[in-house]
């Protein structure tokens, strides 16, 4: 198992505008064996707004998702950690958990395992959720409140499962020409991951790996804020995980979107904690198995 210098837990579900995801980050604390390093940032949001604030941003819940940034972020700093494990609720987080690791890492690579691409700007997102931004706020295009002072290269970022695609974010991964894998070639064409693989990940290079759970098709993890059929199956991102380890050095991991009140079998979920290398709490007892909706 991997030793992670800091557990960071984020409940901000603002970004996604879906309060039912606000139990996912302490939800996936419990099955994941705690941490001495691990910390809550949960910042007082007496004084921001749950909706637009008063500047009129095109980035719903502007407030809170700032402030939830700004948290994290300053916590980051103060403890300057090399290995990071984030427990998110949206995506959003994303944005400081990664460009943190990039100042520590500079040849950072990002593999953004998602079902979306997240790669709208305020100005082209047809819903304005904050969620939907981060991949393209960390690379350096978004509010400018939002934007980090760390920003990644699109040369450093790859796609994997994504099959919701927007646009606007396509004409972004075309312009870049930004690497991407559907679930289909992933599972039906794993050669194609290898390919990849030999030419965008140096060996050993360090690597943070996204994960939002709805990569995974809803038959097999319904438990996430936004499904989209024709996802992944378990075996299959274990097998995509696995390769990823071997070749790059995992110095992030971020968890996002589970939405626990959904009726689901939670033990699905440890064979790709085990591919994280993650350790489960309460393994032995079957102590998270399966959990009924309410």
């Amino acid at each position: 198992m991997t030793d992670w210098d800091l557990q960071l837990v984020v409940p901000l579900w603002q970004g996604s505008g879906e309060p039912g995801i606000a139990e996912g980050a302490a939800r996936l604390a419990e099955i994941i064996e705690p941490s001495t390093n691990r910390h809550v940032v949960n910042p007082d949001l007496d004084s921001f707004n749950d909706h637009k604030n008063a500047s009129d941003s095109l980035v719903e819940s502007h407030d809170a998702v700032e402030a939830h940034l700004v948290a994290a972020s300053n916590l980051l700093q103060v403890r300057c950690q090399r290995r990071l494990l984030r427990l998110c609720v949206d995506c959003t987080v994303e944005v400081t958990s990664v460009s943190y690791i990039a100042s520590v890492h500079p040849d950072l690579h990002v593999v953004w395992i998602d079902a979306h691409a997240d790669l709208n700007t305020p100005d082209s997102s047809p819903s304005g959720h904050a969620h939907g931004m981060p991949l393209r706020t960390l690379l350096g295009e978004g509010h400018p409140r939002l934007v980090p002072t760390t920003t990644v290269s699109p040369r450093r970022c790859a796609l994997l499962g994504t099959r919701s695609v927007d646009p606007p974010e396509q004409a972004f991964i075309d312009a870049h020409e930004l690497p991407l894998l559907t679930p289909k070639q992933l599972q039906n064409e794993p050669h194609r991951l290898g390919q990849l693989l030999d030419q965008w990940l140096p060996d050993g290079a360090p690597l943070y790996v996204h994960l939002d759970l709805d990569v995974l098709d809803p038959q097999v993890w319904p438990a996430v804020a936004v499904p989209e059929p024709g996802g992944v199956d378990i075996a299959t991102l274990v097998e995509v995980i696995t390769r990823l380890r071997t070749r790059g050095d995992l110095v992030g991991v971020g968890i996002t979107e589970y939405v626990p009140g959904v009726d689901h079998n939670a033990s699905a979920l440890w064979p790709v904690l085990d591919a994280l290398g993650i350790a489960v709490h309460g393994r032995e007892n079957n102590e998270f198995g399966r959990d009924e909706g309410v």
